[in-house]
């Protein structure tokens, strides 16, 4: 029973994410107005929670895991992140909601499956990566995919939106919802409460995203000269990335480096590409992938009692980038294939506004 409780604690969490990073994301989303907006969100996000609740029950050790429903708020959470720069290109519904499920059945699944479910596929718990809170199959996928298209669709024209960001209220606001959705995300997928490792989750949860908005802040400061309540936001969000695969790994000395690198590291890779190409769409790239890399590598060196500072070893480290390098090219490569089917679609509106 008190299993339950909290699975269903942790899903309601996961999901509200979403209405808050639609908030914090508002400039990459489609050009149809707010409310067909919001409703190809809920459109998108419920797919891609159908599609993994379909897909899994074909796997009975997925279907009978506590883990099925949080997961299946995850798929929910990726969908809607893998369709973000697809719908920052066009304002066409169903290409980006074919996209989105697309994605998250050839993607987000086969990564979640591995990852979270390892024995299901015959895969010894002890010879998979280390990612208690879905960094791969989301955050690393997610922004995998996001540099693709990106890369591929460079020089497609598209318009500066950035006069639709939210308020500086708002936009903290959002921050703060994500931020403690997330955190009970990942009480929740440890599956346990206890009093050695939910704390530890806890106040890593807490510590590494407020390294997070300093390391964002200096950088921006160097790269600008500024300061804003969106700098903050996004470092708080890079640092909540980056602890999502260690949150229970990690003492707080190294939650805080882990998020002080996030957010430098992610501010300095956006300010950079966007200073660049002129598309704000990299900021999925730096939060997401970089961030996540940051934080599941940091786990092969200092994750407790099994990184490289604690047994001499590079098992863990080499294991954590290598699944970092597999999820990249899966994501990207199914990304380029969807996209390519996409862009016909695209390009058909594009001619058709001119």
């Amino acid at each position: 029973m008190f299993h339950s409780g909290l699975t269903i604690v942790c899903t309601l969490a996961i999901l509200a994410v979403i209405p808050a990073l639609s908030i914090q994301y508002r400039e990459f989303l489609d050009r149809t107005g707010l409310r067909a907006s919001i409703g190809l969100t809920v459109l998108i996000s419920t797919g891609s929670l159908l599609v993994w609740l379909l897909i899994s029950l074909f796997i009975p050790s997925v279907w009978n895991s506590p883990l099925e429903y949080p997961t299946a708020a995850l798929a929910a959470v990726a969908g809607f992140l893998a369709s973000l720069t697809v719908r920052d290109t066009t304002s066409l519904s169903l290409p980006a909601a074919l996209f989105a499920i697309a994605w998250t059945a050839l993607v987000f699944t086969p990564i979640a499956i591995v990852v979270l479910f390892p024995t299901s596929v015959g895969i010894p718990l002890t010879f998979g990566p280390l990612d208690l809170g879905g960094a791969l199959p989301v955050q690393v996928a997610v922004g995998a995919g996001a540099l693709i298209v990106l890369t591929v669709a460079r020089k497609w024209a598209v318009e500066d939106r950035s006069h639709v960001r939210p308020r500086s209220w708002l936009l903290l606001l959002s921050g703060l919802v994500t931020w403690a959705g997330w955190l009970l995300g990942f009480v929740g997928l440890e599956l346990a409460v206890d009093s050695v490792v939910t704390p530890r989750i806890v106040a890593n949860s807490l510590i590494a995203p407020v390294l997070g908005i300093v390391g964002w802040l200096i950088a921006q400061r160097i790269t600008s000269a500024s300061t804003t309540a969106g700098g903050a936001v996004s470092g708080l969000f890079s640092g909540l990335v980056a602890i999502s695969a260690g949150s229970a790994y990690f003492t707080p000395l190294w939650a805080a480096l882990t998020g002080l690198i996030a957010g430098i590291a992610s501010s300095l890779f956006v300010a950079r590409r966007v200073r660049a190409t002129g598309r704000h769409a990299w900021y999925l790239v730096g939060t997401h992938l970089v961030a996540a890399s940051i934080g599941l590598l940091m786990v092969g060196i200092f994750g407790l009692g099994l990184g490289l500072v604690y047994n001499g070893q590079l098992t863990l480290f080499q294991t954590q980038f290598v699944s970092i390098a597999a999820v990249v090219l899966w994501s990207g490569l199914i990304s380029l294939l969807l996209w390519l089917v996409v862009r016909q679609a695209a390009r058909r509106e594009q001619r058709a506004s001119d």
